[in-house]
């Protein structure tokens, strides 16, 4: 068996900038991180890889420092690592994103695909279940517990809903897209990742996909930002000090019913 855990290299969230004039998050100078759920994607494949005996790839795409993060999936235990990176792939959304994805998997044939709910930097959410429809692979999204049956090459998943939570039995091939719960976040060691440093990452460019650039890229991409706006908070605040609950809640009281009578009435 071969799980392939797809690993997005974001800037920190509390350092993102953003370029008003081209509509782009600005990443230079940012310090970047293992997208998170992408972690709790790659920590449950690790636990898989211990109950059946299978290999672990992480695969990622981005530009050359997203090499980075891949040493850090080594360094926590993957077998391989893959990184898509060239100017072609640029700009692209993640229907592009999804695209250049899916023809490394055709390549690799894993038997179970997973991801992060979705990137700390964009939260589409948008990735994993475009890169079912491109691959006709069955997707579960929003997993938080996974369990493989290797007598029946099945999933048991249990996904959460806004009523609860659903369980699923999935054959595979599948794409399960994870979340909280499905295992401890983990962080490479100083040590591990020291040692593992010169590991060969094998890297893929869009010549070697076989494939039609214009498929990738800003050019393979059919949405775009619209615009960016920048949302000051207008509020004042006020400090609340030797009230007791009864007098507080009459303050809040009259607060609200202030509020409501100078809100001007739209309808």
């Amino acid at each position: 068996m071969k799980i392939a855990v797809c690993v997005k290299y974001v800037p920190g969230v509390s350092r993102i900038g953003f370029d008003y004039e081209n509509k782009t998050i600005i990443r230079e100078g940012v310090p970047s991180e293992i997208n998170p759920f992408d972690v709790l994607a790659l920590v449950k494949a690790l636990e898989l890889r211990d109950q059946c005996n299978c290999e672990v790839v992480a695969v990622s795409m981005g530009p050359p420092q997203a090499k980075e993060g891949l040493i850090q999936c080594l360094a926590l235990g993957a077998d391989k690592a893959i990184l898509l990176s060239d100017r072609i792939f640029a700009g692209s959304d993640t229907l592009a994103t999804s695209r250049a994805l899916s023809l490394v998997m055709e390549r690799e044939s894993p038997d179970l695909i997973m991801c992060g709910r979705n990137s700390a930097d964009a939260e589409t959410g948008q990735v994993g279940p475009e890169l079912a429809e491109i691959l006709g692979f069955p997707h579960v999204s929003q997993v938080r517990s996974l369990d493989f049956n290797s007598n029946n090459n099945v999933i048991h998943v249990e996904r959460v809903t806004d009523e609860g939570y659903q369980e699923i039995e999935c054959p595979v091939p599948a794409i399960a897209c994870v979340t909280e719960g499905i295992a401890p976040e983990r962080f490479a060691k100083r040590e591990d990742i020291e040692s593992i440093e010169e590991t060969s990452i094998e890297e893929v460019n869009c010549a070697s996909l076989d494939s039609e650039p214009s498929m990738f890229g800003i050019e393979g991409s059919p949405t775009w930002v619209e615009d960016i706006r920048r949302v000051e908070p207008n509020r004042s605040a006020e400090v609340i000090s030797d009230m007791t609950p009864e007098q507080f809640g009459v303050f809040v009281r009259d607060k609200i019913f202030e509020f409501i009578k100078n809100t001007p009435n739209t309808s």
